[in-house]
């Protein structure tokens, strides 16, 4: 079966645009989601997983640079490199699977907990962290984060933001007035393992990207000279230039 190199050289040049379109997003996302960690509960010990995919889309940048530029001059150069860093890369998302496999274990909510029990009782933090607790307690209809009130300390220390304003939710009463009864640390485990299925699936669809990015780039790397075969998977490949 021929195949006009011209095609693929195409193909891999569409896909590296698209492929730098979306390290270029994932690298603006990750930096705003680094920079709010408090509006998006991004804990220490998930900080890693969003400063590797920092460093992946930054490198995809290039890489994608390396293989849009390379693929329409048809410079092996570039196309060796692309795929060396396509590879590379690929490694990378094998651990930022592995990563989001463990987020979702129980060692990893058990370490997030004594992070967190580290703040307890929450009425004697600083007052930016105070609010970072209260704005989570009103986002996601909770109080406190192991055994509700209490973790504020004195009942009267019990901010408004646990006041039960949704009747539909979990609530109990407190020196007359009503309040969520449910922890924060509910949601954020559910959160955790929420994101941890994201990252993951996101990861085996831009891991399946770079399998035929590395296919597309090792046939025009093969190319050596006019009419020069590639045989992959059986398929007769006449390469013209």
């Amino acid at each position: 079966m021929a195949v006009e190199i011209k095609v693929i050289k195409y193909l891999l040049f569409t896909f590296n645009f698209f492929f730098f379109l979306a390290g270029f997003l994932v690298l603006t996302l990750s930096i705003y989601a680094s920079n709010h960690r408090a509006d998006y509960q991004i804990t220490d010990e998930l900080l890693p997983a969003v400063n590797l995919l920092i460093y992946i889309s930054a490198v995809t940048l290039i890489f994608g640079f390396f293989g849009c530029y390379g693929s329409i001059v048809e410079s092996r150069c570039l196309l060796v490199l692309f795929f060396v860093g396509l590879f590379k890369m690929f490694l990378t998302l094998v651990a930022v699977v592995a990563l989001g496999a463990f987020a979702r274990t129980t060692e990893a909510q058990e370490a997030v907990g004594e992070h967190v029990q580290q703040f307890i009782p929450l009425s004697a933090q600083t007052e930016d962290i105070q609010k970072s607790f209260q704005d989570m307690e009103r986002n996601d209809f909770c109080c406190g984060m192991f055994v509700g009130h209490l973790d504020w300390g004195n009942s009267s220390l019990v901010p408004e933001s646990c006041n039960c304003k949704d009747t539909t939710r979990n609530c109990t009463v407190l020196d007359g007035r009503e309040i969520y009864s449910t922890p924060c640390m509910v949601y954020v485990m559910t959160w955790m393992d929420r994101v941890s299925v994201s990252v993951i699936g996101a990861a085996f669809g831009l891991g399946a990207l770079m399998i035929l990015g590395m296919v597309f780039s090792s046939v025009l790397i093969c190319k050596k000279h006019f009419g020069k075969k590639v045989f992959i998977s059986g398929y007769d490949l006449m390469l013209h230039f």
